[in-house]
């Protein structure tokens, strides 16, 4: 028996395949990630890079099918408002199922499954009928392989929690996001650019990373989670004499409200104060953000302004608007290395507003050159969450662990 199992993802996926492994000892098995129901894509790329890692660990070959997003949106078009496990969850399985049977025909399986039979959230005998169905006359029998029983559920979460996988708080589909999840969806569809705290593009990037230290150079990793005020713009400008002026807003401004005028009241060092609102332009050498130190010494409106602009600044009434947003969120932390390391270092795994931060290449051949002192425990590095927002995430480890944490930053890693 060759066995293709349709792969939705990892959570769904470890105790299935360990199970099935288990129940089929003689067989081939390969995994097939098609999901192309998953939106936004950064939700999809976390996802398929957790569902590598659940495939690595488990020893299985994984193949990753086409992101063809509107294709799926023109097969489910008329059914935007079906409930969860109605008639658009019929037609998504169809979907995938279909095209998981045609790649089960191309690699010679013959036989077909799902982790979808896994999921809480899914009509078990909806699935059954749809993998029935599509595989009808194909030569492939497609195996309804109920392991949700016996406890199947809660190994299935004692796993996800003992690999540290990410769990979804929603099915994967747009219309499941807007439905299901319970915090407000809007920074899920919006991209600020770069990997800003909080974000999935943030996550992925500290997922991809541990997959690579993992798989590819064997090293032991672990992960933590941990809370911290996330800071947003949601739109902000600075004008002199109408002309707008380039600029970045420095984190945990507050919002100004409504339209601000302001005279320049005196410069010191690199900062011009205005009379009005608290505020306040940094001059900086080029267009850039700079990471924050000390977030709670910051509580009024603060541009930061490229010098060039100096004069105009100094000479004239600005015009500022600002709205932004602070609320708790949650980012993580990895070590790369033992926790008993005579040395741990941290990079940061965010980038700030203008994109600046480490490198995913970058920072994959610098932990290949420190491949070996890692190994040994001479050294490792924590790859932080929100670093760029004051370094929530250092302090909560060195809270957690008592172990002190020194600042790396170097070239290599840019």
């Amino acid at each position: 028996m060759k066995i293709l199992v349709h792969i939705c993802c990892a959570p769904d996926a470890v105790y299935f395949l360990k199970r099935l492994r288990e129940d089929y000892p003689q067989s081939e098995i390969v995994g097939f990630f098609y999901d192309p129901n998953i939106h936004p894509y950064e939700e999809y790329r976390l996802r398929l890079l957790e569902t590598e890692r659940t495939c690595k660990e488990l020893g299985i070959e994984l193949y990753e099918g086409e992101y063809d997003l509107e294709s799926w949106l023109s097969a489910v078009k008329g059914y935007e408002d079906e409930p969860e496990r109605g008639k658009r969850c019929a037609i998504c399985f169809d979907y995938r199922l279909l095209r998981s049977l045609r790649f089960a025909k191309e690699v010679g399986a013959t036989h077909l499954t799902t982790t979808l039979l896994m999921s809480p959230k899914k009509e078990f005998l909806m699935l059954k009928e749809s993998g029935q169905k599509v595989s009808e006359g194909s030569g492939i029998e497609f195996l309804a392989l109920d392991y949700r029983k016996g406890g199947g559920t809660q190994e299935m979460f004692r796993l996800s929690r003992e690999l540290e996988l990410y769990h979804q708080d929603y099915c994967g589909c747009i219309y499941g996001l807007f439905k299901q999840k319970k915090a407000p969806v809007q920074w899920d569809l919006v991209s600020f650019g770069g990997r800003r705290p909080g974000s999935k593009k943030e996550m992925g990037f500290i997922k991809e990373i541990r997959l690579f230290s993992q798989s590819e150079l064997g090293l032991s990793c672990k992960e933590w989670e941990f809370g911290f005020l996330n800071w947003k713009v949601l739109q902000g400008k600075l004008e002199v004499k109408g002309q707008t002026i380039p600029s970045f807003v420095r984190p945990y401004s507050p919002s100004i409200r409504g339209l601000l005028k302001a005279d320049p009241v005196e410069k010191v060092g690199r900062v011009i104060y205005y009379n009005k609102g608290g505020l306040r332009v940094i001059l900086t050498e080029g267009l850039r953000d700079e990471p924050l130190e000390h977030p709670d010494n910051l509580c009024n409106p603060t541009f930061l302004v490229p010098k060039e602009y100096e004069e105009s600044l100094l000479g004239n009434r600005v015009s500022a608007e600002l709205q932004t947003e602070i609320n708790p969120d949650k980012s993580f932390i990895l070590l790369i290395g033992s926790l008993d390391a005579e040395d741990i270092a941290y990079l940061p795994a965010d980038t700030l507003q203008d994109g600046t931060g480490v490198g995913l290449e970058g920072l994959k051949e610098f932990l290949r050159r420190e491949q070996r002192d890692i190994a040994v425990g001479r050294k490792a590095y924590l790859l932080v969450g929100a670093s760029t927002l004051g370094n929530p995430g250092v302090r909560y480890f060195e809270e957690r662990t008592g172990k002190k944490v020194r600042s790396f930053l170097c070239s290599q890693t840019s």
